[in-house]
This record gives C-alpha cells, sequence and structure tokens, in this order.
C-alpha cells in the first residue's frame, strides 16, 4: 500500500551550500542554528528581555503549546489574539499600550497577518518575533521588519536538529545553552532508521521496526518538551540544512499543492482551508476543515495517508468567547504535499478524498 506522510527521511545533498538562511538575515544581524524551533524562541526571548522590563507578550490563540511554551518559561505576560475562520489574525489596537513583543506567524505557508498592524507595534517599539516555521519559503514569508526571525526544519526535511533564529539588528547578547546529547541520538537514530527501512520490501517485520523508530522520535519529542532552553545544534544537522536543494523543496511543494486544489472534489463534509495559491506561498501542508475529524483520519490512514492535527488546545489557552479558533481546533487537519511525492501520490489522496466524500 502506498504511504504518504510521516517522518522525513535523509536524501542526498548538495555538494554546495544554498546559502538559503544566510540570505535572510541582514547585514550586520546574526544567524544561530538551535537544537529546534522552540529552543529558537528561548534564545530569541532571552535576548529580548535583556532589553525588555515589560515582558507582555502579544500571541496567538491558534497555535502549538511548543510555541507558547518558551514564553512561559522565559517569564512573559500572554495576551492572546483571536482569528477568523480563515485563519486570519484578528488584533485588537487596545492592546498597543500594554504589549511589549508580537509573536506573528504565517500558517501552513500562507501569511494572512495586518502589516499594518505588525507596522504599528514597530513605530510604538514594540518588539516583532515572527515564528517561520510554517512560511519561512514563501516569499512573503518573512516581515522584513521583524527583530527576531525563529522557526524549525523539521516539518520540511528530515533532521535531527532543526531549529534557527535570525537576530536582525546587531549580535544575540546571550549565548546558546549546549546540546542535549540524549534527544540528538534519539532523533539521529529514528531518521536513520526510518530511512533505512523505506528502502525495504514491506512485512511485518519491516513494520514493527518501522513502529519502534517513530515511537523513538515521538519519545525524543516528549524528551524535548521537559529539558528545552536555548541548546544550540549538531554540525550534521547544520550540514544538512546549509546543502538541501530547497529550490526543489519549493518546486514541488506548489505544484503538489495546485494538483490537489485542482482535483480536490467538492464536498460537504470537508472544506480546503487555503483554496487559491497565490504566487508568493510554499504550502507547508494541504489543510482541511473536516466535519467528522476523526472517521475522516481514520478513513485516510486505512489507504495509507497520514492525516496531522495541527494542534491540541495547549494549556495556556481559553476558548472561552472565541468561537472562530475553537471552530479551528475542532475541525483543522492537514495533509502532506510535500517533496517527496509526485502527482500520482496527489492523485491517489484526490481519489481518497472522492471515496470519503461518496
Amino acid at each position: 500500500m502506498k504511504q504518504i506522510g510521516g517522518y522525513f527521511p535523509e536524501v542526498e545533498l548538495l555538494p554546495e551550500e544554498n546559502h538559503f538562511l544566510d540570505s535572510l538575515c541582514p547585514e550586520g544581524g546574526e544567524l544561530r542554528y538551535l537544537m529546534s524551533g522552540r529552543c529558537a524562541n528561548c534564545l530569541a526571548l532571552k535576548d529580548n528581555a535583556l532589553r525588555d522590563k515589560k515582558k507582555v507578550a502579544y500571541v496567538p490563540i491558534y497555535t502549538c503549546e511548543t510555541v507558547i511554551a518558551p514564553f512561559v518559561k522565559e517569564g512573559y505576560s500572554l495576551i492572546f489574539y483571536d482569528f477568523k475562520k480563515d485563519m486570519t489574525p484578528v488584533f485588537d489596537p487596545a492592546v498597543l499600550d500594554k504589549i511589549s513583543i508580537i509573536s506573528i506567524c504565517g500558517y501552513y505557508g500562507f501569511s494572512r497577518y495586518d502589516r499594518a498592524f505588525v507596522d504599528e507595534c514597530v513605530k510604538r517599539g514594540i518588539a516583532v518575533i515572527e515564528d517561520t516555521t510554517h512560511s519561512i519559503f514563501s516569499g512573503d514569508g518573512v516581515y522584513p521588519r521583524c527583530d527576531y526571525i525563529v522557526g524549525s526544519m523539521r516539518k520540511w526535511i528530515g533532521v535531527a536538529a532543526g531549529g534557527f533564529a535570525i537576530k536582525t539588528k546587531g549580535h544575540f547578547d546571550v549565548e546558546s545553552a549546549p546540546i542535549h546529547d540524549e534527544h540528538i541520538r534519539m532523533r539521529t537514530e529514528g531518521i536513520k532508521e526510518l530511512t533505512r527501512l523505506s528502502h525495504e520490501e514491506d512485512s511485518a517485520e519491516n513494520a514493527a521496526k518501522k513502529k519502534a523508530a517513530t515511537d523513538l522520535l515521538w519519545n525524543a519529542e516528549l524528551l524535548l518538551r521537559q529539558i528545552f532552553d536555548a541548546q544550540t545544534s549538531d554540525e550534521a544537522s547544520v550540514n544538512i540544512i546549509k546543502h538541501f536543494d530547497f529550490e526543489n523543496l519549493k518546486r514541488t511543494r506548489r505544484e503538489n499543492y495546485a494538483y490537489l486544489l485542482e482535483h480536490c472534489p467538492e464536498s460537504d463534509k470537508f472544506t480546503v482551508v487555503f483554496d487559491e495559491l497565490d504566487p508568493e506561498t510554499v504550502p507547508s501542508h494541504f489543510t482541511l476543515y473536516v466535519n467528522d475529524r476523526q472517521a475522516f483520519k481514520e478513513f485516510m490512514e486505512a489507504r495509507g495517508i497520514h492525516a496531522t492535527t495541527y494542534w491540541p488546545v495547549g494549556p495556556e489557552v481559553d476558548l472561552t468567547g472565541h468561537d472562530d479558533a475553537r471552530y479551528i481546533y475542532d475541525h483543522v487537519i492537514s495533509l502532506s504535499c510535500d517533496q517527496r511525492f509526485k502527482k500520482d501520490d496527489m492523485q491517489y489522496i484526490c481519489d481518497a478524498l472522492k471515496d470519503f466524500n461518496s
């Protein structure tokens, strides 16, 4: 059976450096490689706190708990901004006198936040940190006046440590923490094993080994939630990021997403969240709202199509009075459209969507 989605394996790298992240770092700024995206957030927030005595952060109510965790860890008070059902952030001008830093994000590659509001934040001296984990490859995926650009490559490629942080004005005034050897060992071994198994024939033994490798990677994630700080990356991960073929990644993802948009059936059981692919966007996933998400997930998984929910509601989030945000959390699910797959794989997804529809 065809398998679509899941953890990324290792791939052949380019002999030359791509200079992709370097190109996003302004002259006079600094780029650092970190162990994960939350480690990158930690580094940026530690650095910002040296000049921020108020430490009140304006953060998205629809987000991953691992994005919020660094703010909590570094002692920031939180004010949440709301969302429309189309994943457009709803900023409240009344908070401008209260906050000292705003966290923005382009969801699934699509940047829909109000840049005029963020411009006003800059005008008032409010720091801007953009988590580009979903939008790093989109042409408009980085707000040009950011103070900090953070993110992770783990949702894009097979890499043990995927974090990166850019300070756009000057160098970081805090040191990175030492790498956590056990976490990196678990991530590295899990990815290598899944890469090896991907070249073998399907069998019960192969499936059991894949499950063990997947469990190892999940246990590495659970460990990271306990030990994360501003840990640096390992050399092997930095080398992968510097030599990955990101041009092919961008091209293939756009082609796959466009194919899915064209051939996805209309349905009263699900809707496409981003139903147009603008010239700037490189999508991270093909994201849907599904009426019965559990039934959809089971249906797709039975056909080898991995369907992922980003994200469960985090412990800091209260959805009372935030009906659109609650709808997003309750109905959103994502399918893969990444560089591992071609048009026949996208057609396989569309066929499964048609079957689910009927």
